[in-house]
């Protein structure tokens, strides 16, 4: 009977398991995005709060990062947004930093840069928030060497 149960309960947590997001080659970053830029931090404001990713019982906790940023560049806009021509964005990335129980799933965004750093950003827009988001995992690229070693 133990046994039996213990079966049904492995199935049933394993239904709602997510597995972690595999970072995405360029190719299919720039297919995915709807916007990527090229810009410069120049604020960054973040904070903790409960995770609106993992829903599961437990505590989860996500801290996330408020960046502004300093538009330099436009790589790519989506039909609907070709006049585009704002300064300055307001973009919003995560990271998690508790999971109790550990649970395989989404665990944010694998950069995130500071104030001064150059970026290139793929984003998609949040209708739901209204804002532009990188795409997980690998949407944010921290380029700051690059513009360097160029002189810039």
């Amino acid at each position: 009977m133990k046994q039996m149960l213990l079966t049904i309960f492995v199935t049933l947590a394993a239904i709602h398991l997510q597995a972690a997001i595999a970072p995405l080659s360029q190719d299919k970053l720039k297919k995915q995005s709807e916007l990527i830029i090229v810009g410069k931090v120049i604020g960054l404001e973040t904070k903790v709060q409960k995770s609106k990713i993992e829903q599961s019982f437990g505590i989860h906790r996500d801290r996330v990062y408020n960046l502004k940023i300093e538009i330099e560049r436009i790589h790519k806009a989506s039909s609907d947004q070709t006049n585009f021509n704002k300064k300055k964005l307001f973009i919003e990335a995560w990271k998690s930093i508790i999971r109790i129980p550990p649970l395989p799933g989404p665990q944010g965004h694998s950069n995130i840069p500071r104030i001064g750093d150059m970026v290139k950003l793929n984003l998609v827009r949040n209708n739901t928030k209204k804002m532009w988001e990188p795409i997980l995992p690998n949407g944010i690229q921290i380029i700051k060497e690059e513009f360097k070693a160029k002189g810039k």
